[in-house]
């Protein structure tokens, strides 16, 4: 009898212990921002349609608290479209889609998306501002070039299932506010020249008007300032429209997806912007 209960035991001992795990839905919608690791051009003695391009997550995607998509994960890219540059003096086009990446658990996830220099980021969700300069790599008469650290947003075009551990669920704290959001007012670019318009909501914080850009593309900067043009104060969130000089701006900026950090009143908020040259 002894030696089968220890016989026993050495078979239980042995089996795998299963985590337990539960289904986290990522909404139709959510984006992924990449990341070139490699520098592509229109230059088609080099490059053709349908050549596979290094790429990976450039941040964490977070859906309900939780990372789905953690950065530095390889990205599937594609090149969608290629044409050089010819003697009429017309710049080349060059357009890359995203085709897939991994989630978390395993799942391999379709994108849609990707970056169009043609015509700024043709299928992503974020909205493009010109500034109407032209680099050197961007040249009319000469190929489009895609270097590396471009940064691009995609697209998870389904509702897609994965799964997370149990012990993983996040508390929920309800009725929070984010002490600082900012919006970039597309709409009004363009009607004051040389400056990029901003919506600014400030909460549970004190009324100010002082506001400044403290960081471009995680790197700090001499704070440029954002002028504020109108105010209406209120409980717990004050409202805020301002404007930020361009020209200091786009020192920092480079073609692509760009991210910068508003200081408010102790509170810190980041704006994605994406930047056609």
């Amino acid at each position: 009898m002894k030696n089968h209960f220890a016989l026993l035991s050495v078979v239980l001992l042995c089996m795998p212990i299963l985590a337990r795990s539960a289904e986290l839905v990522i909404p139709r919608g959510t984006v992924v921002f990449g990341e070139l690791e490699e520098r592509i051009t229109s230059n088609g003695r080099k490059f053709r349609v349908g050549y596979p391009v290094d790429a990976h997550v450039w941040k964490d995607v977070v859906v309900d608290g939780h990372t789905v998509v953690t950065a530095g994960t390889p990205m599937v890219l594609r090149i969608s479209k290629l044409s050089g540059s010819n003697v009429g003096g017309r710049g080349g086009s060059l357009e890359i889609m995203a085709v897939s990446v991994q989630a978390t658990d395993g799942t391999e996830i379709t994108l849609s998306g990707g970056y169009d220099q043609s015509g700024g980021n043709r299928y992503g969700l974020t909205r493009a501002l010109s500034f109407l300069l032209w680099p050197a790599g961007f040249l009319p008469g000469r190929n489009a070039v895609l270097d590396v650290g471009t940064v691009f947003d995609a697209a998870i075009p389904a509702d897609t299932r994965i799964t997370i551990p149990d012990d993983a669920v996040p508390t929920l704290k309800l009725g929070s506010l984010p002490d600082l959001s900012v919006e970039v007012l597309y709409d009004e670019f363009g009607q004051r020249e040389g400056t990029l318009p901003l919506a600014l909501t400030l909460c549970n914080r004190g009324f100010t008007r002082e506001a400044s850009v403290t960081a471009v593309n995680e790197h700090a900067v001499r704070p440029i300032l954002v002028a504020i043009i109108s105010s209406d104060r209120g409980e717990p969130c004050h409202e805020f429209r301002g404007r930020v000089n361009l020209e200091s701006l786009q020192k920092e900026l480079t073609p692509g997806i760009n991210r910068f950090s508003v200081s408010m009143g102790g509170a810190e908020a980041d704006v994605v912007l994406n930047v056609e040259m």
